[in-house]
């Protein structure tokens, strides 16, 4: 288990070390609770920090099952199993509101700033994944973004999904890849929700860490 989502991030610098210091490396974390995640490893590894901001789309009537994400520009991931048993207007109506909410969220915690990660590597954190949803989302994001290359790092990701996003992605990187698992929430001390205020803090914190020499 981890202590927190702090040691989570420091696990992942120590597993990323050739990134350190790498003038085109961008950290990315998933708003909220793997900005705090991203946001050691980013300190870490001396890189800059970013935030993008993806909301899942839960299933209507049955929001705790997910299926799927999407981030503030429309770039979507969908679980086709279960959007196979909604109308096209169903599902449309879900995706509408969940980017209705990410693009709040963007406005509030980036000023709405579109993401710019043209030539870049990007480095995708969460404090973990249970499907890969959001990771997937952010994936086309980050993509549609410019990032010539994209890394996903994750504490925590059940063995089956970390099969199907290693082929999405050009590296990734987990620190437990359990076969048995029921939440992200397990694999932690501390799992405190994250709000929108501690990330705008660590985001501030990050700033003067990476400005560049003249």
């Amino acid at each position: 288990m981890f202590k927190d989502r702090t040691q989570a991030g420091a696990g992942l610098a120590a597993a990323l070390p050739d990134l350190r210091l790498k003038s085109n490396v961008m950290i990315v974390g998933l708003a909220r609770g793997g900005v705090a995640v991203a946001a050691e490893t980013a300190h870490l590894l001396q890189l800059p920090l970013d935030v993008l901001c993806i909301r899942k789309v839960g299933m209507p009537g049955y929001p705790e099952l997910a299926m799927g994400a999407v981030a503030p520009q429309g770039e979507r991931f969908t679980n086709r199993r279960i959007a196979s048993l909604l109308t096209t207007r169903q599902i449309e109506q879900a995706y509408d509101s969940a980017m209705a909410e990410a693009r709040a969220m963007d406005e509030r915690l980036r000023g709405a700033l579109p993401l710019t990660l043209i030539g870049q590597v990007a480095v995708i954190i969460d404090d973990g994944a249970a499907t890969g949803a959001s990771v997937r989302a952010a994936i086309a994001a980050v993509r549609n973004a410019g990032a010539r290359q994209m890394v996903v790092a994750l504490p925590v990701l059940p063995r089956p999904a970390a099969e199907r996003l290693a082929r999405e992605c050009d590296r990734l990187v987990t620190l437990r890849a359990p076969q048995r698992f029921q939440s992200v929430g397990q694999f932690y001390e501390d799992f405190q929700p994250v709000s929108e205020e501690r990330v705008r803090e660590l985001l501030a914190a990050a700033r003067p860490s990476v400005e560049q020499p003249a």
